[in-house]
């Protein structure tokens, strides 16, 4: 880009234009408000400005090579520059040259410096160096390095780069080789690699995984070449976070056991990670990570940081520069010499020291904070005395020539960057008084400043569309008005205490006079008039009010329920809709079309610049997101703007070139052409074909089809409703539909003479408006005879669509087509009705009659004073006269629907759209961005070269196939080499397309080099610092100026803290990633790998080869049933399993005691019972799948069934067939669900790495077209189970490869009975949680049989109110495609679920349960319980609807047979036109839930506290571990106990998998818990003092504020989206919360024990069973002994039931029986007997007991 802050000017002033171009406000207090907060940049402050970093410079490699440091040809290898065909010098900087030092001496080490920095040629030049000399000693072949990338992108762009040194060598006489083996290459290329090892081995943790674990020849091969490694790279080592660092840090010590690798060196590339303290604390900081990372020590000295210089006159200083600095500055622009002329300048220097690097008073030069351009300049005025405005004109001009600049390594030494955060407008908020009055803040929270004594509250305005008078959503709380959530509903028959306030003006249209209401509310047949008892409860109130809400003196005009019409201005409101929709707030935007227009802003500007031909092109865009679905969501929105904007400004420009008129005849040919579809171009071509070669008739078929796509879209873009963020042309006034010689007609007084009608005593103007005014409602329902609504015709044109054209230009394969609809003035007969209803009703009640009856223009009829007295037959009677009239003349067609039943629809022949001549938009509709919008793209349209067809989106994320990914990539860059890998990997000689704009999940984030890119847009804020340098580093790559752009959401804390500290994620610090390597669940899937390596079993791509599906069990193939039961094989897993432990047992045995020599053992004997049961799911989907083929075929072939109900068991059994394909697949990749390797990794018996380990899938019927083939396919994705239980709950939708889909149905487990018979049932469970402490207590034999009656963890009896029943667990799920993405889907929609989380502390299969128990006191005085456990078993479940009508009726109804949702107490916000499964099965009422092991912190307070403060601490310890650990909000879940009424303890959990090690730091690290509760206190906008002792010291910090002062909370501090339903408790002022957080602070932790029980301890080694007195004392030696007599573990150890009298020793809940050491009394043995168990005493027989491995 020529000028970047012109380029920023540009984007900002567009998106600025966008974000105003919503809101109308009438009070002008409010509007100076508003306005001076747009004026002054609230939302989009100055960027900051960043100058690239200056590292300072060593020797040079021949220099080096010289001196014997390094081989000798390391010269000729690395030089810079080869590929062009100018090499040149490369000079080291310091840290290169000191990590080169380090590895000659062979120690590990790790390189901590920023972007840019080199920091890959500070590993590969001392490996390279490694291997010259070694192969001169020894010329034998092996891989001697191992470097692993988090991500292929990574590692592809890497060896892309080390290619360019072997440039110019002959093949096969390279001085070194390198190779990728990632998952990504063929067969040919792995079998190369085999057998010609190269010397450095490029691969991701995941590959090495499988070459660790899976026996295949080729792996073997590749694993041997490496035995003896000598070196280990893991780079961008702080992403190793959580349990994806864990599992890499377990796998490095694998990979040093197997290739028996004792002399490794371990290197590794890291942003700087620090903590507080000095230079050498955060060198330590960075040790420890890598040495527990890496299982061998990292010394602290061989931390290599990065060093700095200035890249001007160093002997210079900002003091003896001042003197000459602002002579410099009258110069003006000025040309340097040279380099050196150019260094020596004072204004050089000074840019420098003040953008670049700090030197004055540093021992070291650092980096300088970034400051933004104005900030600078002010600076720079400060120190010469020029004016501020002067001195920015200055620096602008400085900043762009200097950049031009490059230095004698090809680096610019002045390279920069703007940061540029932008705010959504969020709310604005109002007290309730007079304008004038009342305080007004753009600032959203609950009081007002300086007013919370009177407790005079805020209330969010919103706006009349039509005349911008404010309303107040508000509600009645006993004597006084609150402020309500707008999206909140009425209840029903509330509508008196539901509604909305208004401030009364002079200039009200309503006055209280019932003449002033609408004329069609009034019943004016009665005698004296009055309101029709339909709008009875409608009628607007006044009050007096004061500030608090209460009685008063402020007038204001109170409208109950729903806005029907505006007392201000009259404008009138449909019945349905919502009122959020019907109002406007502060601005129309959502996060969506703010990310599209700013999309589209940085296009148009980026391609406005010429890109000479051979150099690399710059116009492309970067998004990032957090979500894969927001980044499907965000491509589908920008693609179907754009088509949306393409399509109407076509329209206008073939208005513009037919005088302003078209027909419906030529209406899609104009606007084909418009489109330039008709030019036979490639580039026109290309845009909406698929195979842009197409000639002959198949052109011809190609156009037919794209023709009548348009002409449907343009039809359809006539229909109802108001699109606010982004309007039609009709809506704006530019375009308006009229009916030919409609004028005439209606002056033909003849036409209507004989006529004993009203028509006949109209004049022709009102005539004609009569007509419109039915022709209008009928063509906003698309009651219009068309072609284009031809079903018949849409289908044929469907197929040749889906033939010929690109998605974008096509019908989507699960497109839902509008039909022609007829309008009807008589009731329809129940048995017409049907789903797809094509009727409109006319008649009694119709929007229609309703309109018609209150037109304006019966003000200048005869019957002005008589209309409003019609009743509505009379009405219909008119409509019908008309209608039949317009049918005479040709406007209409009449058909027969059935028997005296004639539907009506326009003959679209008579339409014609046209430029209305004056251009004024439907009134208060105007928004004159959009106006412009679309006539500077009609403008552009017109032109013969334009790039409109160059923009284009799409998604980057993981659910995206990767072979897709490389085409998107290679898009993106389009560069020459991408155009030649394109044309040889595409067999159809097609040519690569550019894509300007990836919206991307992080798969982008790390190091990959796009050279061109200088524009990076991120959708949220980043979680991290390191995320940010991360994202933002992809921008400006090769020192060109670059534009970074972060949209926060108003309503984020996280994105709202940022953006008003914009300094601490631009320039933040990176934090030590937190592993917690003590997980058992993490370490019993490192032992498995070591088990399952030891089988040198080959397994097939497929699961279904692994089974013997002749046995209806599904058993394995008997040669791995006989290979997992060798005894060999378990002797040497053990022994490898042993040392592998042995390493790993001393950074773990505090957290892990359980963690011995019997433990391992046990895992390794159990090791092929799990193996087995891990496929127990894959058996059960495909069980089920068959089970719906079979029933399906069933009623598709029987009889009694009707056509719908075939054509839907059809349709389920087609699915089914494709379910099948995927599971059955033998051509699976290594990236499918059901690869074996990925499969068991995915449910937990192998490491998962970052894949969700038992993950709830959902099945994606996806018509999906890869490189130009269609594919009638489907797929799976997961989601981790917690989240995946909402995402994935009943009737949700997904978002994925820019379609929607929805949830419509669950997988139901096969044998559930005959699901044809009526009384199929699904079998559940039951479960009472605690009311105390919220402690589960379960039945998972689903019988409903819970034996507890006390809670048996806190003792507390167990109450029936706090019973569920009817559960059932969901793995996995199924959708229907809903629509394609459309630019009307601002966030993804979420349904409201009522969710519920209950514990319990379970044995695992070894019978071990650890809980930590701690005390948080302040000197002596106990303030709360701590209660940690590392894996307790959490139960997620979905109570229901948020919003339904029942609150003591749990769960969702579910068609017992089919698994379809159904419709029954469904969300009320549900479509009510989505298809419903019909079956004669009875609806069960299910409540769906999922279970998981996590670490859990439970903390509870000494002494009960109110909800207020609960609440209040919760959120406060929320934010505050999220902002000290650098965790994402989703990776800690935070909730009250035992529920959101009664809060008596807070639940936190570790919601990412594996966890994210932070707990754990809370308990076992002194002083954690009390840093968070003293950082808590901060975020709540206080100034913490060092002594902190009561509240008296605490000082509200007002600059954290903003400019409003935070009351209770805003959502800067603790207001969240999503505590929404908790904003009216949580209140930072209140002095409950603040006494226990100030106490917190200061607390002491003191653990108070472990309730530990660990199997084989009473026996030492655990190899003989204990004898039955030992296991009389001990619970866990019963375990060990019931495991030693070849018998399943039971489902609870020591049960307490009976009030605690009797305590089950071990309980067999399916088998029903109760294991006992002793015998019971007769009354207990009763009470067992009652409830259906059969007791064992222990030294009995024991045969009845359940065996190990049967299914």
């Amino acid at each position: 880009m020529d000028d970047v802050f012109s380029f920023r000017d540009a984007v900002i002033g567009d998106y600025g234009s966008f974000s105003r171009s919503f809101t109308r406000i009438f009070a002008e207090d409010i509007r100076r408000t508003v306005d001076e907060g747009y004026d002054q940049g609230k939302y989009w402050p100055d960027p900051l400005i960043q100058l690239n970093s200056n590292y300072k410079r060593s020797e040079t490699i021949p220099n080096l090579c010289r001196e014997g440091l390094l081989h000798p040809d390391c010269e000729q290898l690395f030089m810079a520059g080869k590929p062009e065909g100018h090499p040149s010098v490369i000079t080291l900087f310091s840290h290169q040259l000191e990590a080169i030092a380090i590895a000659q001496r062979k120690e590990g080490y790790v390189v901590t410096t920023g972007t840019g920095s080199g920091k890959s040629l500070a590993f590969f030049i001392p490996i390279v160096d490694h291997i010259l000399k070694a192969r001169d000693k020894d010329s034998t072949r092996k891989t001697r390095a191992i470097i692993i990338y988090p991500m292929n992108a990574l590692a592809n762009s890497q060896l892309e780069e080390l290619q360019k040194f072997l440039h110019g060598y002959e093949t096969g006489k390279e001085p070194f080789t390198v190779a990728r083996y990632t998952g990504q290459e063929d067969g040919e290329t792995r079998k190369y690699i085999a057998e010609n090892p190269p010397d450095i081995l490029l691969t991701n943790f995941m590959m090495l995984e499988l070459l660790l674990t899976r026996y295949q020849e080729r792996d073997n091969a590749v694993i041997k070449n490496c035995m003896g490694l000598e070196f280990l790279v893991l780079d961008e080592l702080h992403t190793y976070r959580g349990r994806q660092g864990a599992d890499v840090s377990m796998l490095v010590r694998r990979l040093r056991q197997r290739l028996r690798a004792e002399n490794l060196v371990c290197i590794g590339t890291s942003a700087t990670m620090s903590n507080t303290g000095s230079e050498a604390d955060q060198q330590s900081t960075v040790a420890r990570v890598a040495s527990l990372i890496f299982g061998s020590e990292i010394p602290r000295g061989n931390v290599i940081g990065e060093t700095l210089e200035p890249a001007t006159d160093p002997r210079a200083s900002k003091p003896a520069i001042l003197p000459h600095l602002a002579q410099r500055l009258q110069e003006g622009d000025r040309e340097w010499n040279d380099l050196q002329d150019f260094f020596t300048d004072p204004l050089s220097i000074w840019v420098e020291r003040t953008l670049g690097i700090e030197t004055e008073g540093l021992d070291k030069p650092k980096r300088a904070q970034p400051v933004s351009l104005r900030t600078a300049s002010e600076k720079l005025a400060r120190d010469t005395g020029v004016s501020t405005e002067f001195a920015i004109k200055s620096l602008h001009q400085f900043l762009m020539k200097a950049h031009e600049l490059v230095d004698e390594n090809g680096r610019k030494p002045f390279a920069f960057k703007l940061h540029q955060f932008i705010s959504g407008p969020g709310k604005v908020m109002c007290t309730l008084e007079e304008e004038g009055k009342r305080i007004v803040s753009l600032d959203a929270q609950r009081f007002a400043p300086g007013r919370e004594g009177e407790n005079v509250l805020f209330y969010t305005a919103y706006f009349c569309r039509e005349c911008g008078q404010e309303y107040f959503p508000v509600q009645r709380s006993e004597s006084r008005w609150v402020p309500r959530d707008i999206t909140d509903p009425v209840p029903k028959g509330m509508e008196h205490a539901f509604g909305f306030l208004l401030p009364v003006r002079e200039d009200f249209e309503f006055t209280g006079e019932i003449e002033t209401l609408p004329d069609f509310w009034l019943d004016w047949k009665a005698a004296t008039l009055r309101v029709a008892k339909t709008h009875e409860a409608s009628i607007p109130e006044f009050y007096r009010l004061n500030a608090r809400g209460e009685e008063g003196s402020s007038p204001f005009c109170y409208i109950p329920g729903h806005v029907k019409f505006c007392p201000r201005c009259g404008m009138i409101h449909e019945s349905s809709g919502k009122d959020i929709n019907r109002l406007t707030g502060l601005s129309g935007e959502g996060r969506s079309s703010a990310t599209t227009m700013i999309t589209l802003s940085v296009l148009q500007n980026l391609f406005e610049q010429d890109v000479p031909e051979g150099s690399h092109d710059p116009r492309k865009m970067l998004g990032f997101t957090d979500n894969r679905q927001d980044a499907a969501l965000q491509s589908g929105h920008f693609n179907d703007f754009l088509f949306l904007v393409l399509v109407r400004s076509a329209l206008l420009c073939a208005l513009e070139t037919s005088n302003k008129r078209l027909t419906e005849e030529d209406l899609a040919e104009k606007v084909f052409r418009a489109l330039g579809f008709d030019r036979d171009e490639p580039e026109i071509k290309r845009e909406f074909l698929q195979n842009p070669r197409l000639f002959g008739l198949k052109t011809a078929d190609a156009h037919r089809a794209v023709k009548f796509i348009l002409g449907y879209r343009l039809l359809r873009d006539l229909r109802k409703g108001w699109r606010y963020n982004n309007p039609p042309l009709e809506q704006l006034g530019l375009l308006g539909i009229e009916y030919a010689g409609l004028d005439e007609y209606c002056a033909r007084d003849e036409y209507f003479a004989d006529e004993d009608s009203i028509l006949s005593e109209l004049d022709a103007v009102s005539r004609k408006e009569l007509f419109l005014c039915i022709f209008s409602e009928m063509r906003k329902n698309l009651c219009i005879d068309s072609r284009y609504l031809n079903q018949s015709e849409q289908e044929q044109m469907k197929n040749l669509a889906f033939q010929h054209l690109l998605e974008r230009w096509s019908f989507g394969a699960d497109e839902k087509l509008l039909v022609t609809r007829y309008l009807v003035l008589v009731p329809v007969q129940k048995h017409l009705k049907r789903r797809d209803d094509v009727t409109v009703s006319g008649g009694r009640g119709s929007r229609l009659l309703r309109n018609l009856k209150r037109a304006s223009f019966w003000k200048n009829t005869p019957y002005a004073a008589t209309v409003f007295t019609w009743k509505q037959k009379e009405l219909a009677e008119l409509v019908s006269v008309v209608l039949d009239k317009a049918e005479q003349y040709g406007y209409v067609s009449k058909i027969e629907l059935d028997r005296d039943l004639p539907g009506w629809a326009l003959k679209s022949g008579a339409m014609e759209w046209y430029v209305p001549e004056d251009g004024v938009p439907v009134t208060g509709r105007n928004n004159v961005f959009f106006r412009q919008l679309y006539e500077t793209v009609a403008r552009t349209l017109s032109m013969k070269k334009h790039w409109l067809y160059e923009y284009e989106s799409h998604e980057h994320t993981a659910q995206v196939d990767s072979r897709d990914r490389m085409d998107l990539e290679a898009r993106f860059r389009y560069t020459k080499k991408d155009k030649e890998w394109w044309r040889n990997e595409h067999s159809d000689s097609s040519e690569l397309q550019r894509l300007p704009v990836l919206y991307c999940s992080p798969t982008m984030e790390l190091g990959v080099d796009i050279s061109s890119l200088n524009t990076v847009y991120m959708r949220n804020v980043p979680p991290t610092p390191a995320n940010y340098a991360q994202r933002s580093g992809r921008a400006g790559r090769s020192g060109q100026p670059a534009l970074v752009i972060t949209y926060c959401s108003s309503m984020s804390p996280h994105d709202q803290w940022f953006f008003h500290n914009m300094n601490q994620m631009v320039h933040g610090v990176v934090k030590a990633p937190n592993l917690d390597l003590s997980n058992r669940e993490l370490i019993e899937s490192h032992i498995h790998a070591v088990w399952l390596a030891t089988l040198r079993l080959e397994f097939k791509m497929s699961i279904v080869e692994l089974l013997d599906r002749s046995d209806a069990n599904y058993p394995l193939i008997g040669e791995i049933q006989e290979r997992i039961y060798d005894p060999h094989v378990a002797k040497e897993a053990e022994e490898l399993a042993l040392s592998f432990a042995k390493d790993l047992r001393p950074l773990i045995e505090k957290e892990a005691p359980w963690f011995t020599e019997d433990y391992v053992r046990l895992i390794i004997k159990n090791a092929p019972e799990s193996f087995d049961r891990a496929f127990d799911r894959w058996r059960n989907l495909h069980r089920a799948t068959l089970a719906q083929m079979e029933k399906a075929y069933r009623i598709t072939s029987g009889h009694g069934y009707q056509q719908d109900e075939k054509a839907s068991a059809q349709k389920r059994y087609n699915d089914a067939v494709r379910q099948l394909a995927v599971l059955e697949s033998t051509h699976s990749t290594q990236n499918s669900d059901f690869y074996p390797y990925r499969y068991l990794a995915g449910q937990g018996f192998l490491p998962g790495y970052n894949f969700p380990r038992l993950p709830l899938m959902a099945w994606i019927p996806s018509r999906k077209t890869y490189r130009g083939q269609k594919e009638d396919s489907g797929s799976m994705v997961s989601r981790p189970r917690f989240l995946g239980i909402s995402e994935f709950g009943p009737r949700s939708l997904i978002y994925h490869d820019g379609r929607i889909y929805r949830v419509v149905k669950a997988k139901l487990n096969s044998g559930t009975g005959d699901q044809i018979s009526v009384g199929a049932r699904l079998s559940t469970g039951s479960a009472i949680v605690c009311s105390e402490c919220g402690y589960g207590h379960l039945d998972l034999d689903n019988t409903g049989d819970v034996l507890a009656v006390r809670c048996e963890n806190c003792n507390a009896e167990l109450s029936s109110d706090s019973r569920v029943d009817n559960l059932y667990r969901i793995e996995t799920v199924e959708t229907e495609g809903a629509d394609r993405i459309t630019a009307n889907e601002e966030e993804r929609q979420r349904q409201g679920y009522e969710l519920q989380t209950m514990f319990r502390f379970v044995p695992d299969r070894a019978g071990n349960i650890l809980k930590s128990e701690a005390a948080l006191s302040n000197e002596g005085s106990l303030i709360a319980n701590l209660v940690y456990a590392p894996a307790a078993l959490l139960w997620r479940i979905n109570r229901g609807w948020k919003r339904r009508k029942q609150k003591s009726v749990l769960g969702f109804f579910i068609n017992p047979v089919s698994g379809y949702w159904s419709k029954e107490d469904q969300d009320e916000e549900d479509s009510a036109n989505e298809p419903v499964e019909k079956s004669k099965v009875k609806s069960q009422l299910i409540v769906p839930f999922v279970e998981d092991c996590r670490n859990i912190l439970i903390l509870t307070p000494k002494n009960p506290l109110s909800k207020e403060s609960m609440a209040t601490i919760q959120a406060a310890l929320k934010r505050s571990i999220e902002q000290l650990f650098q965790i994402e909000e989703s990776e800690l879940a935070v909730e009250p106990l035992p529920t959101e009424q009664d809060r008596k303890r807070i639940l936190f959990y570790e919601a990412a998998e594996g966890g994210a090690g932070v707990l754990t730091r809370l308990v076992n690290e002194s002083g954690e818990f009390a840093r968070v509760a003293r950082n808590a206190l901060s975020i709540m906008h206080y100034r913490v003092p060092e002594n902190l002792v009561s509240r008296a010291d605490l000082v509200e910090d007002t600059t954290t504020m903003g400019d409003t002062r935070c009351v209770a909370g805003c959502y800067r501090c603790l207001l969240s989206y999503y505590n929404q339903p908790e904003h009216d408790i949580i209140d930072r002022r209140n002095e409950e919360a603040l006494d226990i957080l100030i106490a917190l602070a200061k607390s002491d932790i003191k653990p108070m024990g472990t309730d530990f029980r660990a199997a084989g301890t009473a026996n030492g080694s655990g190899s003989n069973p204990p004898d039955h007195a030992a296991i009389h004392d001990n619970a866990n030696n019963l375990s060990v002994f019931l495991d030693s007599q070849g018998i399943r573990q039971p489902d609870e150890l020591d049960y307490s039931v009976m009030d605690g009298s009797l305590v089950i020793d071990a309980l067999y809940r399916a088998q029903k029986l109760a294991l006992l050491k002793t015998a019971p009394t007769q009354a207990q043995r009763d009470w067992l007997a009652d409830k259906g168990y059969t007791v064992i005493i222990l030294g009995e027989s024991l045969e009845l007991l359940p065996k190990r491995g049967a299914h």
